[in-house]
């Protein structure tokens, strides 16, 4: 048998303990490396829950106050009292008085036809009608005194009346050639020129009162037991943007338009010194009801889900769900009836993402 020799043995024993001493500290270092592995696994679920647990919110109070129920629509303005001023005369335009964007008053002069032809038919049928007035006055004399027919009498006293009236109206077309306004107002359109031939009715200028301005709705037939005359309004028009205008339903049309379901509304409004102008678009907000002393939450806070209101009310820095029922909306805040009481801390920012119960961190204050 072959016999290992001393120096053969060592080697060996000493081979077996160097792999010994590496199996040993490779099994170390797995251990260690588990645990720290262990140990930031649960540091990781830590920081995770810390997150769930501090969802930031925003939030605000439910008060009370006023809500208006109110409804807006599309509305023309016009001017009530407005003129379109006709040639109840002929002739020649021999001067313009008057321009565009001037105020008038009633009886003033706009503009002077020539009169020299009608001048000539007053002063004729003047004549005319004196030498009338003395043959009819002559008749009468003599028929007093028997000397005249009754057919003479009659017929001076028709010739008389006959040629008063052609007088009469020679007269109106005398006073017609010179154009004055009917009303107080504003010149908004000029039609003719001077020099122009103006024949009988030919348009001439417009005329508007600027304090007949009103604001012209049509409402769904639906909202007609909403409106009644003296109910509040506000109009807002693109050239006065920063301005609201007060006003108030003055009549109704008591017929619905059959071909678009809707009634007439006139409403009396603030002219802001007459600067609204007929034709004008602008938006009014009618005012159909007033709730007082109402819970109020801002609209942001709702979360509609399958026709059904909810809300999340803070309480002992979780939030809760709470169902809640809707009342009048107006310019972002809503009327609660149930569901939440005054001073409750609802959340606005940030509810999106909350469940029942979850924790939050409130980050407004």
């Amino acid at each position: 048998m072959y016999k290992l020799s001393v120096s053969s043995k060592w080697l060996i024993l000493a081979t077996l303990s160097a792999s010994l001493l590496v199996a040993g500290c490779g099994n170390k270092n797995n251990q260690d490396n588990t645990k720290a592995d262990t140990a930031n696994a649960k540091e990781l679920n830590i920081t995770e829950d810390k997150k769930e647990a501090a969802i930031p919110v925003e939030i605000a109070t439910v008060t009370r106050g006023e809500i208006h129920k109110t409804y807006q629509t599309i509305t023309t303005l016009e001017a009530e009292n407005e003129v379109n001023i006709v040639s109840r005369s002929s002739g020649i335009l021999e001067k313009v008085i008057v321009e565009e964007g001037e105020h008038v008053s009633k009886g003033q002069i706009l503009a002077q036809l020539d009169v020299g032809q009608l001048a000539l038919e007053l002063q004729q049928t003047k004549a005319s009608l004196d030498k009338l007035k003395n043959e009819s006055e002559r008749q009468a004399f003599l028929y007093k005194k028997h000397l005249a027919s009754d057919d003479n009498l009659d017929r001076s006293r028709f010739d008389y009346a006959a040629q008063q009236a052609q007088y009469d109206l020679a007269k109106l077309k005398f006073e017609y050639a010179t154009i004055r306004s009917p009303i107080d107002g504003v010149i908004t359109k000029r039609s003719v020129k001077q020099g122009n031939l103006i024949q009988l009715n030919s348009q001439l200028f417009t005329v508007i009162d600027p304090n007949s301005i009103k604001a012209i709705l049509y409402l769904p037939e639906k909202e007609l037991q909403q409106v009644h005359p003296g109910q509040k309004l506000s109009l807002s028009v693109d050239s006065f943007a920063d301005r609201i205008i007060p006003g108030e339903v003055e009549r109704i049309r008591p017929t619905i338009d059959t071909e678009t379901g809707t009634f007439k509304v006139t409403a009396r409004i603030n002219n802001l010194l007459g600067k609204l102008k007929p034709g004008m678009f602008g938006r009014a907000e009618l005012v159909f009801d007033i709730h007082s002393d109402s819970l109020l939450i801002s609209e942001q806070a709702i979360i509609t889900q399958d026709n059904r209101s909810h809300v999340f009310v803070v309480k002992d820095n979780k939030a809760m769900q709470t169902p809640i029922t809707l009342g009048i909306r107006n310019n972002g805040m809503v009327e609660i009836t149930k569901g939440v009481n005054e001073s409750d801390k609802i959340i606005i920012s940030g509810q999106q993402i909350l469940k029942n119960d979850a924790s939050i961190e409130i980050i407004n204050g």
